[in-house]
């Protein structure tokens, strides 16, 4: 009698030890737990549809959430409960239970490599979204704007990708219409689903193409998308048309988040489903009223425009990207303002120790003979393109020479934000006396840049007139495979 009411006890704590005396006992802990989650009420209840367990430590069973109204699974949710085995007894933990998180990190990592959710989940259907349409996804923040990977599809799980926002801004990753908001929740932390407090938008872009934004700050809806939703989180309740590059929210830490950063994740369809309010945010003391959650399944790794899905999933934390969300420049055509100097240094800007001037038709240009800093001398133009990684470009230069001594003129095409960033480059050596002869750099963009920006630095320091320099051209050429720069 002693010991029955001991286990009751403990099962009102959410802990149901027993003994692991028969091949059986790891089920009979199983259904004790589940049978004492479904007495306590909610929405839903829990049923144990597999597992990944090592038989001599623990690890994870697969649950699927039913409605309690209809007794039908929620299409695609699966959570997790854990199970260890201390001193010959097995105990399970739901997600909510106080001691969740830190029993997750005692599961052997043999066995945490092999927890694969999918079996239990639909699948993603290729043949639904076209390949062009998987990869034409643009960055989740403000455009120009810099974030983080801190963990990509490889380490996060299909379809899920997050990221620290160097400005708090999340954004539409491609057009679609907001089917889905809320930013009501402000608490941080673990409750009866790692859902549960995301304040979460999700967009519809395309038949079987959708993306939810999690984690986002409390309140921070834009007035021309919350004026758009309604308070009836139980059903899709916004229907607001987005581009790509709007912002729709601000990067917060609501739900299961240890720090500030926007969760992200992808999927041919979505459900929402109904958790209980153990934490009772909203203090009233009812806890077992429902609150409602949006969730992603059939989740699909998406390419970032430029990138494949496989390169995405590859990424690896501390990979540092900015967002651009305006429009490629025009394939085969000129981007470049002035480029023949007829307007003389019009659209131009000097940088560094340089002296030049337009005569002629031409420009003239050398860097100064000082030891002042900075220590170049170019001229430059911001070309009001951004572009997308992987895209190829050629320059077109005529570069001579009209003095008595050697030169050197560096054309470079690169990420405005810095070299650092992502720069194609060659060096083209200019004899004395060289007239203006064509010049061509080729190369592709090694990520997302902002801005394009074309550069041409010339040394040595000598003070002598003067390099030359007429007919610039830069044009997009996807028709291009190139392997790497290539200077003509």
């Amino acid at each position: 009698m002693r010991q029955t009411l001991i286990i009751l006890a403990l099962m009102l704590l959410g802990l149901t030890p027993i003994r692991a005396q028969t091949p059986d006992a790891l089920d009979l802990a199983i259904t004790a737990r589940l049978d004492a989650h479904a007495a306590q009420g909610g929405a839903f209840t829990y049923r144990a549809v597999g597992d990944t367990v090592d038989l001599e430590a623990g690890g994870v069973v697969y649950l699927e959430n039913i409605d309690r109204a209809t007794g039908d699974a929620y299409p695609g949710l699966i959570d997790l409960a854990l199970v260890t085995l201390d001193s010959g007894a097995w105990t399970v933990y739901l997600p909510g239970d106080a001691m969740y998180n830190s029993i997750y990190s005692r599961i052997p990592p043999d066995t945490l490599a092999q927890i694969d959710a999918r079996p239990y989940k639909p699948n993603a259907d290729p043949a639904l979204v076209s390949r062009d349409a998987i990869r034409a996804y643009r960055y989740p923040w403000a455009d120009g704007q810099w974030a983080t990977v801190t963990r990509s599809f490889n380490r996060h799980g299909l379809g899920q990708i997050d990221f620290d926002l160097s400005s708090n801004e999340v954004a539409a990753a491609k057009d679609g219409v907001i089917v889905y908001a809320s930013a009501r929740q402000a608490t941080n932390g673990y409750n009866e689903g790692a859902w549960w407090y995301w304040n979460t938008i999700v967009i519809e872009h395309a038949p079987y193409e959708y993306s939810l934004y999690g984690h986002i700050l409390a309140d921070s809806l834009p007035d021309w998308i919350a004026s758009g939703c309604s308070n009836d989180f139980s059903v899709p309740n916004c229907n607001v048309p987005v581009s790509a590059g709007d912002v729709i929210a601000l990067e917060g830490s609501t739900g299961y988040s240890s720090n500030p950063h926007l969760h992200v994740e992808f999927g041919q369809a979505w459900g929402i489903a109904a958790y209980r309010d153990t934490k009772d945010q909203d203090r009233d003391g009812e806890r077992l009223e429902s609150v409602y959650a949006p969730y992603m399944y059939a989740e699909q790794n998406i390419g970032f425009r430029g990138f494949a899905p496989s390169e995405v999933a590859a990424w690896a934390y501390g990979t540092v990207l900015q967002a651009y969300h305006g429009a490629n420049a025009p394939s085969g055509q000129n981007i470049v303002r002035n480029g023949d100097f007829s307007a003389e240094l019009t659209g131009w800007d000097a940088s560094g120790q340089l002296s030049w001037a337009a005569r002629d038709g031409m420009l003239r240009f050398l860097r100064l003979n000082t030891a002042d800093t900075p220590n170049w001398a170019s001229f430059y133009q911001n070309l009001n393109y951004g572009a997308d990684a992987n895209v190829p470009f050629e320059v077109q230069i005529a570069l001579g020479n009209d003095s008595d001594y050697a030169k050197t003129a560096t054309v470079t095409l690169r990420n405005a934000a810095g070299a650092r960033y992502g720069s194609i480059a060659c060096d083209f050596a200019l004899p004395p006396h060289v007239p203006l002869t064509p010049r061509i750099l080729r190369g592709v963009t090694n990520a997302t840049w902002g801005l394009l920006r074309l550069e041409v630095f010339v040394n040595p320091p000598d003070g002598i007139s003067a390099a030359l320099a007429d007919d610039v051209n830069v044009t997009r050429r996807p028709d291009l495979v190139l392997s790497g720069v290539e200077c003509i």
